[in-house]
């Protein structure tokens, strides 16, 4: 990095308000580690637009979120790049309070928002898994029941059931060739 970007960056987090420096200080180390940004004073820029935004008395909460995602649009980020934003205005606004200016409404709309760009685009579960999963947890609960169960059925239905179970339970039984492992021929 050049010392002009550096002293750029340096500028979010070396304010007289210290709450705001811890925060822009660790995003800023997230923003680095992850390597999700080109330019690491970008999301720093719009964080600070965001902030700014919602504490604007003038907006109302809606207005303001939608001006927020209509910047970030502006910029074109990724999904990934907008959810990393959302999360971070997000954890900024929960974590501060202002004088005289309650954010309630644009904190539930911002998370709304936040959590239906992040459901959108999380890789789906595969299926399988689930139902197997589902299906293990059914077969467990009946297997416990299933002393009970045969106990209330007849005999001829018990026996069939448990013919049907056998091969679960006992190994399966071979056919031995008089050929093969008799001694001395």
């Amino acid at each position: 990095m050049k010392a002009k970007q550096i002293t750029a960056l340096e500028s979010y987090f070396k304010t007289e308000n210290e709450h705001w420096n811890g925060f822009t200080f660790e995003m800023l180390c997230e923003v680095l580690q992850q390597g999700q940004f080109e330019n690491p004073e970008l999301p720093l820029q719009l964080f600070d637009n965001a902030t700014n935004m919602f504490c604007d008395k003038h907006e109302t909460p809606l207005q303001a979120i939608e001006q927020f995602a209509g910047e970030l649009d502006k910029h074109k980020l990724t999904a990934i790049q907008k959810i990393f934003l959302y999360k971070w205005v997000c954890k900024y606004l929960n974590g501060t309070e202002y004088e005289k200016l309650d954010l309630t409404p644009t904190k539930d709309l911002l998370e709304g928002k936040y959590e239906k760009l992040k459901a959108e685009n999380e890789p789906v579960k595969p299926l399988v898994k689930n139902i197997r999963e589902m299906l293990k947890e059914i077969m467990q609960k009946e297997a416990s029941l299933l002393p009970e169960t045969l106990k209330g059925l007849d005999p001829v239905q018990r026996l069939n059931i448990l013919c049907k179970l056998m091969p679960y339970v006992f190994p399966k039984v071979e056919a031995v060739d008089s050929e093969k492992g008799e001694p001395g021929n």
